[in-house]
């Protein structure tokens, strides 16, 4: 019996699991990365629908941050945190808590939805801040528990922010 080193084979073993592990995670991270891409982030709660797209300039998210006078926008949601399915309500739950979190901070807010061209993932009720620049959106994601963010600066590409 040793209870030094593992032998050379247990060794190969734990670095093949190891290797494997780090392979399936940079899978699932690309996955998650398409899924995001592929994914339309309408805002819903003003005059007309606004589809934003990863990657793309919006002019009518333009001229509404404008009219608002604000340069940047965040794209937050805070159902199934860490890309874990959470039920229905339970994200409800966790975004309406969020809507109230903004609310009573005092950012201007319309409602949103992102949901994906395909695949099966359901829809998520999120929220389109206004004047919300990168590192509140960032700090606000990490509070409720996200793998990223859609974020954007006026007549820029609308980016997605991965959370650190």
């Amino acid at each position: 019996m040793s209870y030094g080193r593992p032998s050379l084979p247990e060794q190969n073993i734990a670095e093949r699991r190891t290797q494997k592990a780090r392979v399936m995670a940079r899978i699932t991270n690309e996955a998650l990365r398409q899924a995001y891409l592929d994914t339309v982030y309408r805002v819903i709660g003003w005059q007309q629908p606004i589809d934003i797209r990863i990657g793309q300039c919006h002019p009518p998210l333009d001229t509404l941050l404008s009219a608002h006078r604000v340069n940047e926008w965040a794209f937050i949601t805070a159902s199934n945190p860490q890309s874990r399915a959470l039920p229905a309500r339970d994200n409800a739950r966790r975004n309406t808590e969020l809507k109230r979190y903004l609310y009573e901070a005092g950012w201007c807010t319309a409602d949103a939805v992102g949901f994906a061209l395909e695949g099966d993932w359901p829809p998520e009720h999120s929220v389109l801040v206004l004047g919300m620049g990168r590192e509140a959106a960032l700090a606000l994601a990490r509070r409720w528990q996200q793998k990223a963010i859609v974020y954007g600066t006026i007549r820029q590409p609308a980016e997605l922010v991965w959370i650190d």
